[in-house]
């Protein structure tokens, strides 16, 4: 009889150990699943905490012309979008004022870089934009700093062909022309 007992407590205990055993094995099955996705909640959270989601040069430019937008959410490259329109004015006007300096300068002129750091209030953005147009906006500094204001007006369609095209390449609308504030009429030849 002692032994049918024994027996029986036995098997009780291994039955035991084998649940502790299955539910030691679910627990850090779960934990596993759990770390996963917080990993990637807080990925997705630190994109969208970023300024540009992250996003900086050539990509920037390819998710808001529409090229590239796997993994975005739709929702937050619209409000992207609206903060592209001051990153993509700041890195025109500086081209811009690039070409204007080197042709007061009588400097020989350069070969503009498509890609430019800009200040926003969320912190600095390396912005890209194409080399056409980037090299139209320079020259357009750089003819504007050489060239009476009365004959502005080929320089001032040319500025304003290239940012059409950035803006509507960018999907954003233009509310004005380029020329209107880079180059606005007035006695002196400065940019703004």
């Amino acid at each position: 009889m002692d032994a049918l007992l024994n027996a029986l407590m036995a098997i009780g205990l291994l039955l035991v150990l084998i649940l502790v055993i299955y539910l030691i094995d679910r627990v850090n099955s779960i934990e596993s699943e759990t770390r996963k996705v917080v990993s990637t909640l807080n990925e997705s959270a630190a994109k969208l905490a970023t300024p540009n989601m992250g996003l900086s040069a050539k990509k920037l430019w390819d998710v808001m012309t529409g090229r590239s937008t796997e993994g975005l959410d739709s929702q937050a490259i619209e409000d992207l979008r609206s903060r592209y329109a001051l990153i993509l004015s700041k890195h025109a006007e500086a081209l811009y004022k690039d070409g204007f300096k080197d042709g007061i300068l009588g400097s020989p002129p350069n070969e503009p870089k498509n890609t430019k750091d800009v200040v926003t209030a969320k912190g600095p953005v390396e912005s890209w934009i194409p080399t056409a147009q980037a090299n139209a906006l320079y020259q357009c500094g750089l003819s504007a700093a050489q060239t009476p204001e009365a004959e502005w007006g080929p320089i001032r369609a040319s500025m304003d062909e290239a940012g059409q095209f950035l803006w509507t390449k960018a999907q954003l609308d233009a509310t004005s022309p380029l020329s209107e504030w880079l180059m606005p009429s007035s006695d002196t030849a400065t940019p703004p």
